[in-house]
């Protein structure tokens, strides 16, 4: 996806679907992946690579994911947002489901992204080639980008107006 905050969405339906899971772990998972994109730019002229792939999400990914979200994400959040610190910490401890939650969100980043576009190493490190033949099928990247995110664009702004009292706590630590 273009746009990492639209990875947001899948995040969130993931969390209402399974309460276990922790909202700030499949959050930070769902677009830590996209961290790569600048420092890879920057060194070798690509921009996916190894955290957009199946197995660098699963590992790396995941791993340092959990990392940020245990040990950043509380601050940042509390810092920014004006949440209560410590309600964030409740839900950003170290655990299973944290670490479960952090693997779901950095794989469905790269499930989006393969559906989205043209390229996207999914094989890595088996392969670096990898063209999307949904994308291709949904017409390239323009049109595959407006189909894939109108909806997840529209779920977004649906949240946004339902979710009023706490907003942010509850889109950004969960209930």
């Amino acid at each position: 996806m273009t746009i990492t905050p639209l990875h947001y969405p899948v995040a969130y339906m993931l969390y209402k679907l399974h309460k276990k899971l922790t909202l700030p772990g499949l959050t930070v998972g769902s677009m830590f992946p996209d961290l790569e994109v600048p420092i890879l730019f920057s060194l070798l002229g690509t921009d996916r690579l190894v955290l957009h792939s199946l197995l660098g999400a699963a590992t790396f990914g995941t791993m340092l994911s959990v990392v940020f979200t245990v040990s950043i994400y509380p601050i940042l959040i509390s810092y920014v947002f004006g949440i209560d610190e410590e309600k964030v910490k409740e839900k950003t401890g170290l655990s299973l489901n944290l670490i479960v939650s952090c693997l779901l969100g950095n794989l469905s980043h790269v499930v989006l992204d393969f559906l989205n576009h043209l390229y996207n190493p999914l094989f890595w490190p088996l392969s670096q080639s990898s063209l999307s033949p949904i994308c291709v099928a949904l017409g390239g990247l323009v049109p595959s980008f407006w189909i894939i995110s109108t909806p997840l664009i529209a779920l977004f702004v649906m949240l946004l107006i339902t979710q009023r009292d706490n907003l942010w706590e509850k889109l950004l630590v969960g209930e």
